[in-house]
């Protein structure tokens, strides 16, 4: 009897305030992120890329970055589907515009479902965190995306999560008009433990919504290999394409 109700009560609320598609706003079935004319335009990421950033790629299994570095924070990072920025009214830009700027907070739940396909495969619960907003930040906006999108995945995984294990210790400026290197610099010691040897021994997912450079994420994640993390893997919902479809080393 109990299911029957909830059932009920999930198609009750689906006929009043209907799910709308993240991109066009066109009414879609419940638990769908996009209509089927946007979904057409998503390009969802998956192999061949490399093995350890998720770095799309036409051949090898590894980029030439990640052969070349030795000591890399980031264990694995992965990403549901490209961020092309080269086109105007993408899906994936739409979606992520409408629920960062425009209010869109019912979209995390499948956003985060979207995601779940790209997490790593383990065999442990990792201690799943989002990178933090400088409070001055926090308080413009008014919520941090990325511990929306870390709860919806801690409770569809039935992992921990700890949205605030890691604090921005300054507000640094936005990355968006950056070149690479810049986008490193600005980021590079900005993060740190709020509570410290919270992280040693966890391995622990690092959560955000887009991986462009990932200067951000890396950032993030030495702050945690410093306070003893055993592994940190990175999950976004979208990666920034790069005309540079390199092959791998």
């Amino acid at each position: 009897m109990r299911r029957i109700l909830e059932r009920l009560a999930r198609e009750v609320a689906d006929a009043l305030c209907p799910e709308r598609c993240a991109a066009c706003a066109a009414i879609v079935p419940a638990h769908a992120l996009f209509c089927h004319a946007c979904c057409d335009g998503v390009n969802a990421l998956g192999p061949p890329e490399c093995e350890r950033c998720g770095r799309p790629l036409t051949r090898g299994s590894c980029c030439a970055r990640c052969a070349a570095e030795d000591d890399a924070p980031v264990r694995y990072a992965r990403a549901f589907a490209r961020y092309d920025t080269d086109t105007t009214r993408h899906p994936i830009a739409e979606a992520l515009h409408a629920f960062k700027y425009r209010g869109a907070w019912r979209l995390a739940p499948r956003l985060a479902q979207a995601m779940l396909a790209r997490a790593p495969a383990t065999l442990g619960a990792p201690l799943v965190a989002p990178v933090p907003l400088h409070v001055a930040r926090l308080r413009q906006r008014g919520f941090n995306q990325s511990a929306m999108l870390a709860l919806q995945l801690a409770r569809a995984l039935g992992w921990p999560v700890a949205v605030r294990l890691l604090v921005r210790t300054r507000d640094t400026a936005s990355q968006t008009a950056l070149a690479a290197a810049a986008r490193h610099a600005n980021v590079d010691g900005a993060f740190a433990l709020r509570r410290p040897g919270s992280a040693r021994a966890r391995h622990v997912l690092l959560v955000d919504d887009v991986w462009t450079s990932g200067a951000t994420a890396r950032a993030a994640a030495r702050a945690l290999c410093a306070d003893g993390a055993r592994a940190v893997d990175v999950l976004t919902f979208a990666r920034v394409a790069d005309a540079r479809y390199e092959p791998g080393a």
